[in-house]
């Protein structure tokens, strides 16, 4: 993997990496268990050490899987009690009266109730389960969804160039873009369980 931090190493070994990345964000959008933020964060510290443009690749790549994997996921959804997937992503996502209230949140601020689940840890699944219950469009999702993960693509790749900010050594940027990843995550999540007590 370290030759890949050569700017002149070969294109389809840098080809192969973005494929990497794609079919974890993808898989990850699907299944949340997969930690797709610090994928990206991870490879746009390894990018940085390449070049700028190879950053950006990996930004694009990060965006663009993201929305396929969310445009699978809401399918899943859509389908809700068809299928033994769709109907245990609507047993995590809450209770009735939950989704409906997100299913009116998202009615009057679509983009910025869908930018703000993508942000915060646990939130994404809810509100597109919320969408699917209350008869929200996918030809809007589709067109609603380009913001959101797009901001979230360049917030995790700002925490990579972040990371590889703290050190010259490439896998040492990696570590501490994986770290400030948990760790922007770890803190927005107690933020949340501190006002939910309140």
């Amino acid at each position: 993997m370290a030759h890949l931090l050569d700017p002149a190493a070969h294109a389809d070994d840098w080809l192969v990496a973005l494929a990497l990345l794609l079919g974890t964000v993808v898989v990850g959008a699907v299944l949340p268990v997969v930690p797709t933020g610090a994928a990206v964060s991870a490879m746009a510290a390894l990018a940085h050490h390449r070049s700028w443009p190879a950053t950006g690749e990996v930004v694009l790549v990060g965006a663009v899987a993201a929305y396929a994997g969310d445009l699978l996921l809401y399918a899943l959804l859509l389908r809700g009690a068809h299928t033994r997937a769709g109907r245990a992503l609507h047993r995590r996502a809450g209770s009735s009266a939950h989704l409906e209230q997100l299913g009116r949140r998202l009615a009057r601020h679509d983009v910025g109730t869908l930018t703000t689940s993508r942000l915060l840890p646990g939130a994404r699944v809810p509100v597109m389960a919320a969408a699917a219950t209350t008869g929200y469009p996918l030809p809007r999702f589709a067109v609603a969804d380009t913001a959101p993960v797009a901001c979230w693509a360049l917030a995790y790749g700002a925490l990579g160039l972040a990371g590889r900010s703290l050190s010259d050594r490439p896998w040492v940027g990696v570590a501490a873009a994986v770290a400030l990843g948990v760790a922007a995550s770890a803190l927005v999540s107690l933020v949340q369980r501190r006002r939910g007590r309140r």
